[in-house]
């Protein structure tokens, strides 16, 4: 005859199967606390299938008060949820602090440059109310072509090289989207900003970059805009015609909001880039 099969037998499995269920709810750490024995004891019965005196009368003396071996379950359950809440409000501490430290930074840097771009700012204001011309441009320089004061050097120095190099233009003040052969003949030193601009609309545009890498693209292309339109007068795309000297102001001015919201713009997508990767405890990088 089987000795499971017995009373006591029977009773000893039932008594097995309350410790596996008290186990799976409590660990094998937690069950040895409510039992009074050590972890190597309850892996010993584990192993052998057999419970020892000590477990046996543990688990009857738990038995004989379901209701308070359920609470001491969910206290030792609820104790180690709040250790492990403890490690991660400690974590988040941390990632606080240093998202504080570099919001610090940004912010710092972010108002430098806009004190830096209020002063040039200034200045083209002055320039295009009326106010007098800067240093590099000659006095009672005459106009060539139609160009404005900012590009009467340019074509002059255009003119001082081969026709047949010089791509034709009806309009030199009027920006293309792409590179033309040549076009340093008719844009002259605004070339290399031209060049710039087109590089960071581009990257700007990429849906493969981060959003952070497209935010700082299109700050330095706000940038670059008001270098363009304030100093060299010209023309942006989409437009094909000259702008006026009415149009330049309102260009100006939709040229400085643009720069203020790609500022915010670069602020949030370092907040997005941040939480992410505190949310991601550090493995989200992009």
């Amino acid at each position: 005859m089987d000795v499971s099969e017995t009373p006591e037998g029977e009773r000893e499995q039932e008594l097995l199967a309350n410790l596996r269920d008290l186990i799976d709810e409590a660990g094998q750490g937690g069950a040895a606390r409510q039992l009074g024995v050590d972890r190597k004891t309850l892996w010993r019965v584990l192993d052998s299938g057999r419970l020892t005196p000590l477990v046996t009368e543990a688990l009857e003396r738990r038995g004989a008060n379901p209701e308070a071996a359920r609470r001491r379950g969910r206290l030792d359950a609820l104790e180690r949820r709040t250790k492990m809440l403890d490690k991660d409000v400690e974590g988040l501490a941390e990632a606080v602090e240093a998202l504080r430290d570099e919001f610090g930074t940004l912010a710092d840097l972010q108002a430098e440059a806009l004190r830096a771009w209020e002063r040039r700012l200034s200045a083209v204001e002055s320039q295009l109310a009326g106010g007098p011309a800067p240093a590099t441009e000659p006095p009672g320089a005459g106009r060539e072509d139609g160009a404005p004061p900012s590009l009467q050097g340019l074509v002059q120095q255009a003119l001082g090289h081969e026709r047949g190099t010089r791509p034709h233009r009806d309009h030199p003040e009027v920006v293309t989207l792409t590179a033309e052969e040549g076009e340093e003949l008719v844009y002259g030193k605004a070339a290399p900003t031209i060049v710039d601009w087109r590089r960071q609309r581009i990257a700007s545009l990429d849906r493969g970059a981060s959003r952070v890498e497209r935010a700082r693209a299109g700050l330095r292309m706000c940038e670059l805009e008001l270098v363009l339109i304030g100093e060299y007068e010209l023309t942006l795309p989409p437009s094909i015609s000259p702008w006026d000297e009415s149009r330049l102001g309102e260009e100006l001015h939709r040229c400085e909001q643009s720069l203020r919201r790609a500022r915010w713009e670069l602020v949030r997508a370092h907040c997005w880039r941040l939480l992410r990767r505190l949310l991601t405890l550090g493995l989200w990088r992009h």
